[in-house]
């Protein structure tokens, strides 16, 4: 499974931050909250970070008022879901079953958590 999913620790921070503000934003914008926050990021750093992040299709960048606007194309929950997806396949082969399996401690899990994991899996969400 590729690696994808699997965002830096600034990428993530960048994305909650785009999720966050649910518009587009410029990169001074950006620059400036994460600067504000205690980063202490130069243009270029987060040009790097905005462009991999771009490559690998979490955000798109659209020209405005002769500035870039960058806004997010995955919402959250598919970011979590591909990433959990993801921890899945690495540490459990894929199986869900073994994941569960791990989860519960090797014991069985209780009748009322089967339904609710079946329910989930009929649902597909």
């Amino acid at each position: 499974m590729k690696n994808k999913f699997c965002l830096a620790v600034s990428e993530e921070q960048i994305m909650e931050l785009l999720w966050k503000r649910d518009r587009g934003m410029p990169s001074k914008e950006i620059l400036d909250y994460f600067n504000n926050q205690g980063k202490d990021w130069k243009k270029q750093t987060l040009n790097t970070y905005l462009s991999k992040l771009l490559e690998r299709k979490f955000i798109e960048r659209t020209s405005e008022d002769r500035r870039y606007l960058y806004f997010p194309i995955i919402t959250k929950k598919e970011y979590r879901q591909k990433k959990a997806e993801k921890f899945i396949y690495d540490a459990y082969n894929g199986s869900f079953l073994n994941f569960v399996s791990a989860l519960s401690g090797g014991e069985l899990i209780s009748q009322e958590d089967a339904k609710e994991i079946e329910k989930l899996i009929e649902k597909g969400d």
